[in-house]
């Protein structure tokens, strides 16, 4: 009978443990095997001491102190980090107590994970045994605590600084019912334990204590250690196809992570890296979309569409500003904007469009110090190119608007729709028309273009934006264009801020031209304005009802002026008619114009004077 109810005790957990082992053997192998040539290099040249220390520092920080959730949201943080350090210190304080009271070092695991279970002659064995009972009662009162947190969670999210509460599907759910057992289970079976054998710590010995059930029930002790033993091992099989495969996914991460392994055009990683996904829901409360009734395209509800066996749909796929904000904000630092790429280059490349029968553009090319760029947006917002025009008159430099007669394009809607083939294509035309004025400098006031210029073509001369030329002829001449007393809001462009870190320059040339009233700030905390080229499912309203909401976190009440550095961030909050909205070259051209106009009477004054 006994060994009977040690194997109902031994067995659910061990078969749920050599389940786990095989799965995740299984599932890793097939993942190394997937990374491409590239990544396994990049992993090899990586493998040194230092790399492992980094790795394991981060592990250290992140799996089980979740340092980047206590930085955003502390209370979330706590729940986080007293379920994965407080089960961790559980487990290794269960062990060392396990080899101090038996003298070996290696045993089966059951053996610590049930000690109570196995040492019930032992319970008020000396002065080490109670200071182990109080300890690990410590620890199961700590775990409890934020267990109380999640279940909590499930009601009232706001709390935990999560305005919107993540859906969960069924088989995430069946895995946490069976998380929220364990550790009420432990307590209870630990409870019944100390009531019958005597012993336990200041928690699970005070309700031993407190119970006092006859001897007749020890048989309850017993079925409370079979219900936690199902507990752990029903967990463990169903881990591997649920959230909670980040367990033990986001150590392998993090050290590919550190290896500068990418998830771009790679399954292998794109596989490790959604898995790492603890499903927290810090980018579903960072993600603009949100704003929209209905809208399931999240990062959060894309990545776990890619776990399911199924896959996701094209609307998950497509319906992203691919913004970058989720990106910035993950705890775990999931490559989530390479990942969706990924996924539309395999959706729509064999449906790429051809453009391979565009003629070179009619266009006025000739050699030019300095190539502006406008971009199709600026002839959408004709007003940029104009004032970028005057600027360049003024101060006299050698340029070419190569495309004010008809419009070039840099290609990027096609790239972010996944068409790469077509991309090339319209990127290898783009790029002869542009190094054909053989320019020393090209300027783009258009913050997409310049990340594509930057990341994809490879130019032999410096690509600017256009608040960088406007920062660096201020310096260069020492001339400082009107001043104007118009309170103005900044908004830091996506592409132009988190994609490629130029936040300092546009705020330098308006605190030279108007009363800045934002620069203090937090960079990459920008918020898009709706109208991203990179979602192809929202229409014009919804897009629309983004940049109102966005504008209404981004004005102060007595906001006089919004300053963009993106015509395209121009054009749609512009729609929205709420304040108006220049571009930064628009500005810096109308306070030249005070200041020639100024020269010009300073002028006149001298004359009439001589």
């Amino acid at each position: 009978m006994i060994f009977l109810l040690k194997l109902l005790i031994i067995l659910p957990f061990t078969l749920g443990l050599a389940f786990l082992v095989i799965i995740l053997t299984i599932k890793y192998y097939q993942w190394f095997k997937a990374l491409n040539p590239k990544n396994k290099l990049r992993l090899l040249k990586s493998f040194s001491i230092r790399w492992i220390v980094s790795s394991i520092t981060e592990i250290i920080r992140e799996c089980l102190l979740h340092l980047n959730i206590y930085r955003q949201k502390r209370r979330l943080w706590y729940m986080h980090m007293s379920l994965a350090f407080g089960w961790f210190l559980l487990i290794v304080t269960g062990h060392a107590e396990s080899i101090i009271a038996t003298g070996k070092v290696f045993s089966t695991p059951w053996k610590s994970v049930f000690f109570d279970y196995f040492s019930r002659e032992l319970q008020t064995a000396g002065l080490t045994g109670h200071l182990f009972n109080h300890l690990m009662d410590f620890l199961l009162l700590f775990i409890l605590s934020g267990l109380f947190l999640a279940i909590y969670k499930r009601f009232n999210s706001r709390l935990l600084g999560l305005k919107r509460r993540p859906l969960h599907n069924s088989s995430d759910r069946f895995a946490m019912t069976f998380l929220w057992l364990i550790f009420p289970a432990r307590f209870i079976a630990e409870t019944l334990n100390h009531s019958f054998y005597g012993g336990g710590g200041f928690m699970t010995g005070f309700f031993g204590n407190m119970i006092a059930l006859p001897d007749s029930l020890k048989m309850i002790s017993d079925l409370g250690w079979i219900i936690y033993s199902l507990s752990l091992g029903g967990f463990f099989i169903v881990l591997p196809y649920s959230r909670y495969m980040h367990i033990l996914t986001e150590v392998p991460h993090i050290f590919l992570k550190k290896a500068f392994v990418q998830a771009y055009q790679d399954k292998g990683c794109t596989e490790f890296q959604i898995h790492a996904c603890s499903s927290c829901g810090i980018c579903l409360n960072s993600c603009q979309m949100t704003t929209l009734d209905g809208c399931r395209g999240q990062t959060y509800y894309f990545i776990r569409s890619l776990r399911n066996i199924s896959g996701t749909c094209e609307n998950k796929i497509m319906n992203c500003l691919m913004c970058g904000r989720c990106l910035n904000d993950c705890p775990v630092g999931i490559d989530i904007l390479s990942i969706r790429l990924n996924e539309r280059n395999r959706m729509n490349d064999d449906y790429a469009f051809n453009y391979s029968y565009l003629d070179t553009p009619d266009l006025k090319i000739s050699p030019a110090r300095v190539v502006f760029f406008g971009g199709c947006m600026s002839h959408l917002t004709p007003g940029i190119n104009a004032s970028m025009r005057k600027i360049f008159d003024y101060y006299g430099e050698d340029y070419i608007i190569i495309d004010e007669t008809e419009p070039v394009c840099c290609g990027r809607p096609l790239f972010l729709s996944g068409q790469k083939k077509a991309f090339f294509e319209i990127m290898k035309r783009t790029r002869e028309i542009i190094l054909s004025c053989e320019p020393r400098l090209i300027v783009t006031p258009c913050p997409i273009c310049l990340n594509m210029f930057r990341n994809n073509y490879f130019f032999p001369v410096p690509v600017i934006h256009h608040s960088q030329y406007l920062q660096s002829v201020i310096q260069r001449d020492k001339l400082l264009a009107g001043n104007s007393n118009l309170r103005t809001m900044y908004h830091d462009p996506c592409e132009l801020g988190r994609y490629l870190g130029i936040y300092n320059e546009p705020r330098h040339v308006l605190k030279q031209l108007v009363r800045l009233q934002n620069i203090d700030y937090r960079q990459n905390d920008g918020l898009c304005c709706g109208g991203s080229v990179a979602d192809l499912e929202i229409d014009f309203g919804e897009k629309q009802k983004i940049a109102t909401e966005a504008l209404k976190q981004l004005l102060y009440n007595d906001t006089q002026l919004l300053a963009t550095a993106c015509p395209l961030c121009k054009l749609t909050f512009k729609a929205s008619n709420i304040i108006p909205v220049k571009d930064i070259a628009e500005i810096y051209a109308e306070s030249l114009s005070i200041l020639r106009l100024s020269e010009e009477l300073a002028a006149k004054k001298s004359m009439i004077l001589q």
